[in-house]
């Protein structure tokens, strides 16, 4: 049986081998011209294309165009790198590479289809640019659906036979430049260990090319890097049409949005917006605030949004029970407008991220979240109209993460984004550095600021493994037990959450410690608020809450202020939407608003408040006014919910006026929001889209 057992192993060894075993070929460097002759094709197209759009540059700075080569040049790579990934594995296998070598013809026959497809496409996307001035992308194939019209605008608008020719020579042309290289391999010999340290760094490079860089927190390179400046077309002389056309591909899978349907609510919509010159044909949402006059030598406030992680509010101190997660939050609200009833429109970070900094409820139709989608980073906000501010975006880890730095970076020019490897203390966990090291360095950055600014700090730390740093144990804070009782009640799955939302609650309180002593503090105005609740259940709340999922969404606000806004607690119901607005007002900037969020402060809306609050695709519907949620779970069941009942009771049957206002409002809500997140783009005009666009 051995003896079965060690011929059965010569003859692999010897088939996949080949003899003596210990010798191996050398095709390192075969790959390594094969892979630059590939990249090299495509910087020459990328350098085709910079010299076309030369004139859409003008007036982007050098450095600008020098980093969006260079990101392209990383882009290209990993397309270079996926292009010759066949190479790579013919010349890893010593059977398949004597194979190459006996049947070059063959194999570069096949590579003849794949420089043919890869030309095409950039021969599609120069066409495409020429047309409507963006980069090749998914919504190509739309075009497509009615072929025989874009079959006739082609052949109308373009030589097709001569760029058929171009084509298939140029695709000629490349497969015959590889046969050369690859006839160029020969069957020479090299020691074991010296074969595995070749193919380690052939490996290597292969892996960094198409991981498309180095990073300290494992991002890959992804399209949101080519999305750094305002500047659209810097952004598209840093993208590959390959890449995007991957990209945008997947982002047209979450569906679209139904322009019909969001003109049907206009009339409700925009009254309760508030909008100056309603007209439903073009769908005009424009609300203009003025500045507030300024005093001599009075200098606009700064404002700081500390965006705090899964505050949930059944698991603070603002809910019912003998515990107190969250002491200084609750000792806070008592300098400070505590609203009780906020409310994030959506689940995840990425989702909030994206509805606070744009006044859109991020419902992305079952794809994934907006800040994702490439067709949905160019967005009007307001950051935009803090002229003369300094405008800051903190976070302990990387904007690489949910490709939240696309959002930022294109919408706000002049954003300084301060993230993972900026920060002096190290990395707490996955999360990057501690909540208590990023308000602590932050607060540094916020005292020596000289001209007034607005800065989002976003929180990480209240995520599992619930880390706790050594400093912030000697600078005081001590972990306490949580019985059992008190676990059930607010919902606690563990010691090591309840500890770690205390942590994050005391690196908030270390913060204020030190800005209260500061000299800007007087002239700020504070937002500190959840990015979105837990599913955890508890039991500290009425059983109709829960039957609503409110917990998930519900989150408290405090605006901390108190030269500008008297300390109280306002249950007026509202939302992530609203924030925005609310600060531009109270800093009196001049502000144009195109989206759904109000001034919380303003009493013209005071009759008409309530929250939107949805998930995206099948995640149920539900809208907050007063004690009452309508609830619309998408598969056939609605209802009327009264959030005081202590068990869950449908009141649509004896109110149904109100029970039908709700849901003609919710689906308002909920329309407007889809055809917004497709139709807030700066200096563009209203999309008309099909519903499954």
């Amino acid at each position: 049986m051995s003896q079965k057992v060690s011929s059965m192993l010569k003859y692999w060894n010897g088939f996949i081998f080949g003899e003596p075993f210990p010798k191996y070929r050398s095709p390192f460097p075969t790959y390594l011209l094969c892979l630059g002759f590939v990249l090299l094709l495509l910087l020459l197209f990328r350098l085709a294309f910079l010299i076309y759009i030369s004139s859409a540059l003008s007036d982007a700075s050098l450095s600008g165009i020098g980093k969006a080569m260079y990101i392209g040049f990383r882009f290209d790579a990993r397309i270079a790198a996926g292009a010759t990934l066949p190479v790579g594995l013919f010349l890893t296998v010593p059977c398949l590479t004597r194979w190459l070598i006996k049947h070059v013809r063959i194999f570069t026959v096949f590579y003849f289809f794949i420089f043919l497809g890869l030309i095409l496409i950039y021969m599609i996307d120069f066409g495409h640019y020429a047309y409507l001035g963006i980069r090749l992308n998914a919504y190509i194939f739309d075009l497509l659906k009615d072929f025989q019209v874009a079959a006739d605008m082609v052949w109308q608008s373009y030589p097709v036979v001569l760029l058929s020719i171009v084509l298939i020579l140029g695709a000629l042309a490349c497969s015959v430049v590889l046969e050369r290289i690859l006839r160029r391999l020969r069957p020479s010999r090299m020691s074991r260990p010296k074969a595995v340290l070749t193919w380690l760094a052939a490996l290597l490079i292969f892996v960094l090319a198409g991981y498309g860089q180095l990073s300290s927190n494992f991002f890959p390179l992804r399209w949101s890097n080519a999305y750094f400046s305002p500047n659209m077309a810097l952004s598209s002389l840093a993208l590959n049409p390959v890449q995007n056309l991957y990209d945008t591909f997947k982002s047209t899978l979450g569906g679209g949005f139904d322009p019909a349907a969001a003109r049907k609510h206009y009339p409700l919509v925009s009254s309760l917006l508030g909008v100056d010159s309603p007209n439903a044909d073009t769908m005009n949402y424009l609300r203009h605030t003025p500045a507030a006059p300024l005093a001599p030598d009075e200098r606009r406030p700064n404002v700081v949004v500390i965006i705090m992680e899964s505050l949930s509010f059944p698991k603070t101190s603002f809910a019912p029970g003998n515990l107190n997660p969250t002491p200084f939050l609750r000792e806070l609200a008592e300098e400070s407008r505590l609203y009780p009833n906020f409310y994030a429109p959506t689940r995840t970070t990425a989702r909030a991220i994206f509805t606070t900094f744009t006044g859109i409820p991020d419902i992305n139709q079952e794809g994934n979240t907006s800040s994702r989608n490439p067709f949905l980073v160019d967005q009007r906000v307001i950051l935009n109209e803090f002229n003369g501010y300094r405008k800051m975006y903190m976070l302990g880890a990387s904007t690489s993460w949910a490709n939240i730095r696309g959002i930022l970076s294109t919408n706000v020019g002049d954003l300084e984004i301060f993230e993972e490897g900026v920060w002096e203390a190290p990395n707490m966990d996955v999360w990057g550095v501690s909540d208590y090291d990023l308000l602590q360095e932050a607060q540094t950055i916020f005292e020596t600021s000289r001209q007034p600014f607005f800065a989002f700090v976003q929180l990480a730390s209240y995520h599992r493994p619930y880390t706790i740093p050594a400093n912030a144990l000697e600078a005081g804070f001590k972990p306490l037990p949580i019985s059992d009782e008190d676990r059930a009640n607010y919902g606690f799955t563990s010691e090591e959450e309840y500890n770690s939302l205390r942590f994050s609650d005391f690196a908030v309180q270390e913060f204020f410690r030190r800005a209260k002593q500061s000299e800007y503090y007087q002239n700020t105005i504070f937002f500190i608020f959840g990015d979105h609740g837990l599913s955890d259940t508890g039991a500290n709340l009425p059983g109709a809450y829960w039957a609503a999922d409110l917990h998930s969404y519900h989150v408290p606000l405090l605006i901390h202020s108190p030269a500008r806004i008297p300390a109280g607690v306002d249950n007026t119901v509202c939302s992530q939407l609203d924030i925005m607005p609310t600060a531009a007002a109270m800093a009196g900037v001049e502000f144009n608003n195109y989206t759904l969020g109000r001034n919380l402060l303003d009493p013209r809306f005071d009759d008409t408040r309530f929250a939107f609050v949805t998930g995206a695709g099948t995640t149920p519907l539900r809208l907050v006014e007063g004690n009452y949620c309508y609830f619309d779970n998408r598969q056939g069941q609605k209802v009327l919910y009264d959030l005081r009942d202590a068990a869950p009771i449908d009141h649509a049957p004896e109110l149904p006026e109100l029970f039908a206002r709700l849901g003609e409002l919710a689906e308002a809500m909920q329309e407007t929001a889809r055809y917004m997140l497709n139709n807030n783009q700066k200096n563009t005009q209203p999309a008309q889209a099909s519903p499954d666009t």
